[in-house]
């Protein structure tokens, strides 16, 4: 497999928006995968486990090289996993030349790589390096290496949003305060003309002190984009913050109202400790999203103020047009 030279991402161009079909599921762990993932294992399964884990005849070579495989990765040593998803896992690590932690993300494709796999991972990552902003986790490098792409970026120490509130309940007001933060944060990208398109807690990284940073924009376009891929009627994103007109494929009714949805949802979440919408499985979500209203969240939580509950369901509203009209509307409004 041949290696490719990585790139210190200063200045790049924006990319164009890339579509995956997402529906089957992992054996493994899952998560959502690609249709033509192989063996029906998700490409953080299989860059866990090594392709030796698709031959049973290299058991023995696989567990030779498993550990050194999960020590070592080019100028990288991982150090521990800190998070996984249907796009990759991420590892604490230390950049060897530079000596400083990072957080380095990986999708290991192997010989089934194509070259829209690759390229929608580095289209990725230069989004991200793109925007330059204190509330986006900001990217070092991006690369490919042995049928695997890569790109570090700095090291958030707080941990994801979800897992924070998971262990200690988060209050209306500081809730309240937090998606405005992200909400100014997501008009930023906006002005750049980038979408995010995924935003939901595990996107959402808390600093020590608190501080809410936006990462994973690996569902990011162009706003004014038309990418080839993107005319297919493919889903890609996570069902129970997703817009409806997202969940439908109609991507040419994707706009900054869908990421207003998506910060609605977790709003949502956070007052109410429950997602909008949740089914036993990806498909009761998504007809739960599309044929049903959410619950008033006063009813799962009679603390939450009227005007509060308000601004969150004009977030969730079916109709985008009946939606804030920009992020920012919506930070001054929870303001």
């Amino acid at each position: 497999m041949n290696e490719f030279p990585a790139v210190q991402l200063e200045t790049v161009n924006r990319p164009e928006n890339m579509m995956i079909n997402v529906s089957k599921v992992c054996r493994e762990c899952g998560a959502e995968v690609f249709l033509d993932a192989p063996e029906g294992v998700c490409s953080v399964c299989l860059f866990r486990t090594g392709l030796a884990l698709l031959d049973d005849k290299d058991d023995k070579a696989f567990e030779a090289t498993r550990a050194p495989m999960l020590k070592d990765f080019g100028d990288y040593e991982l150090l521990e996993e800190i998070g996984r998803g249907g796009q990759g896992v991420v590892f604490r690590a230390r950049q060897k030349t530079l000596n400083r932690t990072v957080a380095l993300k990986v999708i290991g494709l192997g010989e089934w790589a194509t070259k829209a796999h690759l390229k929608r991972f580095r289209l990725e990552a230069e989004a991200a390096a793109s925007l330059d902003h204190p509330g986006i986790v900001p990217i070092h490098e991006v690369g490919e290496r042995d049928g695997s792409c890569y790109f570090s970026m700095k090291l958030v120490e707080g941990g994801q949003l979800d897992e924070v509130v998971r262990h200690e309940a988060m209050s209306i007001r500081c809730a309240v305060e937090l998606i405005a933060k992200v909400s100014r944060t997501v008009h930023y990208a906006h002005e750049h003309g980038i979408l995010h398109r995924d935003i939901k807690p595990g996107n959402i990284l808390l600093d020590k002190k608190g501080e809410p940073h936006l990462t994973d924009f690996g569902l990011a376009r162009l706003v004014e984009s038309e990418s080839t891929v993107t005319r297919t009627l493919e889903v890609l994103g996570t069902p129970s913050y997703m817009a409806p007109e997202q969940a439908v494929g109609n991507n040419a009714q994707l706009t900054s109202a869908t990421d207003v949805y998506g910060l609605g949802a977790v709003l949502y979440q956070l007052l109410t400790g429950h997602p909008p919408f949740a089914g036993g499985t990806t498909y009761e979500t998504m007809k739960l999203l599309l044929d049903t209203e959410p619950r008033q969240p006063r009813l799962l939580n009679p603390k939450i103020d009227r005007d509060v509950s308000t601004i969150c369901l004009k977030c969730l509203e079916k109709d985008p047009q009946r939606r804030y009209s920009s992020s920012l509307a919506l930070a001054e409004d929870l303001e």
